[in-house]
């Protein structure tokens, strides 16, 4: 009798042998991490909101955010862990290739991985070109809070996602930027 394997096992099956045991623990994890890294690594959640609910969220932030500019140098956190991603991404990407090369199926999830690579390549290049190191130390970031030392506008960025379910156009964008700046001016 042959034993059947669940979607769940199957996917984690070949993320084993395409990505690696040595990646693997960190991205199926089921230890406690502190709520900045579940919301910095983690898929980011919350209840779609419409545009009257989103624009109170917008205000809402701006009340409650606390934000300095330090100067001198620090630490470009989220621009490390772009690049800690690139790292794995091309690392995954090397290894479905040599699975697909041996006739083994990759599932759907790396077809899109195979299919989409260039396009993830090419937005990790746009934000190293666009965010500098030097730009990125010099926006203001969060003096409390969950987000402690990362960005102010990272927040608000994590806050519109989550509450629009991903689907980020020009008019919520500027709806979310506008209702902030009714309270609170961003630089």
């Amino acid at each position: 009798m042959a034993i059947r394997l669940t979607p769940w096992k199957r996917a984690r099956q070949f993320l084993q042998s395409s990505i690696g045991s040595r990646f693997l623990p960190r991205l199926l994890s089921s230890r406690a991490r502190s709520d900045a890294d579940d919301l910095v690594s983690g898929p980011i959640r919350g209840n779609l909101l419409g545009v009257d609910q989103l624009a109170e969220r917008a205000r809402l932030l701006a009340r409650t955010q606390r934000a300095v500019v330090r100067r001198g140098p620090r630490a470009a956190r989220l621009l490390a862990r772009l690049r800690s991603t690139e790292r794995i991404l091309d690392d995954a990407h090397a290894r479905i290739v040599a699975v697909l090369d041996r006739g083994v199926d990759v599932g759907p999830a790396g077809e899109w991985l195979l299919d989409n690579f260039h396009v993830v390549q090419e937005h990790i290049a746009e934000v190293n070109e666009s965010l500098p190191g030097g730009y990125y130390r010099e926006l203001p970031e969060l003096s409390r809070g969950t987000l402690t030392g990362y960005p102010r506008v990272y927040e608000l960025a994590i806050s519109l996602i989550s509450h629009t379910e991903g689907r980020i156009d020009l008019e919520n964008v500027g709806l979310f930027v506008s209702a902030y700046q009714e309270v609170s001016s961003l630089s």
